[in-house]
């Protein structure tokens, strides 16, 4: 065999062995890609190979006749009686993310929902206000929240999110709203500003459990001062939530139940971050090295919450204003 034969021989053999490694990178690259397609949990999208798809909407029960639904945003509460349903928390605002939570629903009951109430503005509990509302369901919230919607943010114009804008809930209180639906009872409250300046809290008293939204989850607090927030409030609300009698407590995130124990104890770090930033800024710690020096005052007591998450760098202004302002007043989270 001449050396010109035999090249284009060895030539043809490798570009062959070489078509199935590009087909199976070909196909594992069209795969990431569709896996990410739904964007659910705020996935990136990306197509990277081994990108984990976001988990799916999932209902389990809590108490009889009580259950939480995780994923597809923060957590929502299904209280279930024979005369309906009420929901706490709406998830992100989507169709699917909405047919995804009233498909979960109606796996544990055929009784429609009659009541939804939204523990605050945020589009992860808030985001389909509109969609429950169409479906003729009244909607629960704060009159803080409307408000929210329209004044405050970083533009002033209210929240704003990339997801899209909540609609308003059609049916806002003051104070305090209860709902009666069978035999079942459900207390709305409003204690103080907390997350943000339009929180709900909600009390299941025949079942002993207490839906938080984002005034309690497993993973810690952050307080958003542009939507009125407020570290000093927060923990009086809890004050109040502790109050109750309950053993069960439902966070905004986590994907399991939490105990009146766990509450406690955020109450408490919360207590202690006030406390302690006011203390600071009376013996002139500057706004740059408050939240360190609150991180190293609390120590272990923090637990694994970091104050940089508790507060970021864009609301840092915020909360040296309300501290400053407590610390002048003689004012504190008591």
């Amino acid at each position: 065999m001449s050396h010109k034969k035999l090249f284009v021989l060895i030539f043809t053999l490798l570009a062959l062995a070489a078509v199935p490694v590009m087909s199976f990178a070909q196909a594992q690259g069209r795969g990431g890609a569709a896996g990410q397609g739904s964007g659910r949990g705020g996935g990136s999208g990306s197509g990277q190979r081994g990108a984990v798809p976001p988990a799916p909407i999932t209902i389990k029960q809590v108490k009889p006749g009580l259950y939480m639904v995780i994923n597809g945003g923060g957590n929502s509460t299904v209280r279930v009686t024979d005369q309906g349903v009420v929901v706490v928390d709406t998830k992100n605002l989507g169709d699917q993310f909405y047919n995804d939570l009233m498909a979960q629903i109606k796996t544990v009951t055929t009784q429609p929902v009659k009541f939804a109430v939204v523990t605050h503005v945020h589009q992860d509990h808030a985001g389909n206000i509109e969609r429950f509302q169409k479906a003729g369901v009244p909607v629960i919230a704060n009159a803080g929240l409307n408000q929210n919607l329209k004044v405050g943010g970083p533009n002033g114009k209210g929240y704003e999110a990339a997801q899209g804008k909540p609609a308003e809930a059609n049916t806002p209180y003051t104070k305090t709203r209860k709902i009666k639906l069978g035999k079942a009872q459900v207390l709305v409250a409003h204690f103080d500003a907390g997350h943000t300046a339009g929180d709900s809290v909600v009390f299941f008293p025949d079942e002993k459990v207490v839906s938080l939204g984002d005034e309690f989850t497993a993973i810690g607090p952050n307080c958003d001062y542009p939507m009125g927030g407020s570290i000093l409030g927060w923990a009086k609300s809890l004050q109040q939530v502790l109050k109750w009698d309950f053993d069960t407590a439902i966070p905004g995130h986590g994907n399991d139940p939490m105990t009146k124990a766990d509450v406690i104890t955020f109450q408490k770090r919360m207590d202690e971050i006030g406390k302690t930033a006011i203390t600071l800024v009376k013996t002139g710690t500057p706004k740059d090295q408050l939240r360190q020096q609150i991180q190293m005052k609390l120590g272990p007591d923090m637990g694994n919450w970091q104050m940089t998450g508790v507060v970021n760098d864009m609301r840092l202004d915020m909360f040296y204003d309300e501290i400053s302002k407590a610390a002048k007043s003689g004012k504190s989270s008591d």
